[in-house]
């Protein structure tokens, strides 16, 4: 009789169970589906709680993530939905549409998805200007905003240059003392690693200097926290919210790595707070900025708010700044056209090794140049997603009416390929981005929204000049001081994590430059 009681308690836990994923899961994303379907929207079949999962991992197992939605594109247009795990998205493409989907008119329309703040809040916290909304994620920005005026980003220029320079010497320290040799080094290691410092020492000056090792402990335990994020993800650990908090897959590293952070942040931010640390910049840094904020009824960010808004810097500002400087090395190495402007304009610019300070920045057009053609061919984020809050229609020859739960996917690398927006699409041509020698001025893009390295619209990237001026000035410093070659015999496909980087690295010989 117990027995029987036991089988008929756990049959009817799972049928309930099931009954909860259909009416929660699998009934919302079959009705979206049929939605688009219905309005001439082309798509992979239907298949609840996988979708297209199982085709997404052959692709990533083959090298060919990539490709993945390439051929999608192929296949349906620059308009389809597909199945990602559970999650119907509906992927965007055409610059038309897209200039409806990030207008201001819509953006009380979206939000980040649920998915997004699942992800990221562990390490960035629930207040940060990455996963805030509506009049938070307004009053966020608008305090934020003066950190990245470029009055304030002039500051920062010193930190920028003194970073770069000590990674430059320990490479050339790292070949035994003798300059001459070559010294192997794996491009994403070094330029992630480079980058995290530079924004660390941004962020909190002094502070890092004052507390022992705190550097060392931030950056090896942001990391290991990354690293156990991404493990997550790709398990579909994170996208679903009960199995998430389970204390399973890696998620002691997450949460030992966060408290080891948060509890360093905060001692940084006393000691400011109490003038134990200063700024490393000739101004204020980001952490000055920070304290200083006010909204628009004089109330300041409360120390958990500019804790979490600190970390958002580092996240943001490491690892696709860093995966950015290794798609550009990657284009030197393999263009010598290419790199042979970039280093006449460096010598030019710069002579006798002299760093970089504002003045000369705005001389180095070809390293400019070069910064936003590969921004297009390899956008470290190759594709962004929104999620609609409130049912609209977007388009004007063909309107399209999208429901409430819409996940739409933007593929940035997709759109800045396509062929008939851009004249030899696949082709490096850092020359379209030339200013105007008389007038200083940028080409005309081909459309507002065919270029999309930082998203467009109320939730584009703050920190875009920032990333932008630092890329500059490592890209010229590494050219003027150092020789580079390409180790043969490498396979160099690109592969998404947090960024678009390249899967098994890239293993280059550096050495120093006679200057």
């Amino acid at each position: 009789m117990i027995f029987l009681i036991l089988i008929y308690t756990f049959v009817t836990i799972v049928l309930f169970t099931l009954v909860i994923i259909y009416f929660k899961i699998i009934r919302p994303q079959k009705c979206l589906y049929d939605t688009f379907r219905a309005q001439g929207v082309n798509g992979e079949p239907f298949v609840p709680l996988i979708g297209q999962l199982p085709q997404f991992r052959r692709y990533r197992n083959t090298d060919m993530i990539m490709k993945f939605q390439e051929d999608l594109v192929k296949k349906h247009g620059n308009l389809f939905v597909f199945g990602f795990g559970p999650i119907i998205r509906l992927v965007i493409n055409e610059p038309d549409l897209l200039a409806d989907v990030l207008s201001r008119t819509n953006a009380q329309n979206y939000i980040k998805p649920p998915l997004f703040n699942t992800v990221f809040t562990p390490i960035i916290g629930h207040q940060s200007l990455l996963v805030a909304e509506g009049s938070e994620h307004e009053r966020a920005r608008r305090m934020i905003n003066p950190a990245f005026h470029h009055v304030n980003l002039k500051s920062m220029i010193s930190i920028i240059t003194d970073q770069t320079a000590k990674a430059i010497q320990a490479l050339f320290n790292a070949s035994n003392l003798d300059q001459s040799k070559q010294k192997l080094v794996d491009l994403q290691i070094e330029f992630n690693a480079l980058t995290l410092s530079i924004i660390i020492s941004s962020a909190f000056g002094s502070g890092c200097e004052t507390i022992n090792n705190s550097k060392e402990v931030i950056c090896q335990n942001f990391g290991k926290v990354l690293d156990a994020i991404v493990y997550r993800s790709l398990i579909m650990v994170n996208q679903i919210p009960l199995i998430s908090k389970l204390p399973f897959w890696k998620k002691d590293v997450v949460d030992k790595g966060t408290r080891m952070i948060a509890e360093l942040i905060d001692k940084i931010i006393a000691d400011r707070r109490e003038g134990r640390s200063t700024s490393l910049s000739s101004g204020a840094d980001l952490l000055d900025l920070l304290l200083s904020a006010v909204d628009d009824d004089g109330h300041p960010f409360t120390d958990q708010q500019i804790k979490d808004q600190a970390l958002t810097f580092v996240l943001a500002g490491s690892e696709t700044t860093g995966t950015l400087m290794v798609w550009i090395f990657y284009i030197l190495m393999t263009h010598d056209n290419v790199l042979q402007a970039c280093r006449e304009e460096v010598d030019r610019v710069l002579p006798n090794g002299i760093e970089p300070t504002n003045e000369h920045l705005n001389e180095l057009i070809v390293c400019e140049a070069i910064i936003n053609e590969t921004l297009r061919l390899y956008p470290p984020a190759p594709h962004f997603t929104r999620y609609c809050i409130r049912e609209h229609t977007i388009g004007t020859e063909r309107q399209l009416r999208i429901p409430v739960g819409t996940t739409i996917m933007i593929n940035s690398y997709i759109v800045h390929r396509r062929s008939d927006l851009w004249s030899r699409s696949l082709e490096f041509d850092y020359t379209r981005w030339m200013r105007d020698p008389k007038t200083g001025l940028k080409p005309k893009l081909p459309h507002p929204f065919a270029y999309l390295p930082f998203a467009s619209g109320s939730r584009n990237c703050i920190g875009q000049n920032f990333a932008l001026l630092e890329a500059k000035i490592m890209l010229a410093m590494f050219i003027q001081r150092c020789n580079f070659e390409l180790v043969p015999g490498q396979k160099i496909v690109p592969d998404f994590k947090l960024a678009m980087y390249p899967k098994y690295g890239i293993l280059v010989k550096f050495s120093s430059r006679q200057i």
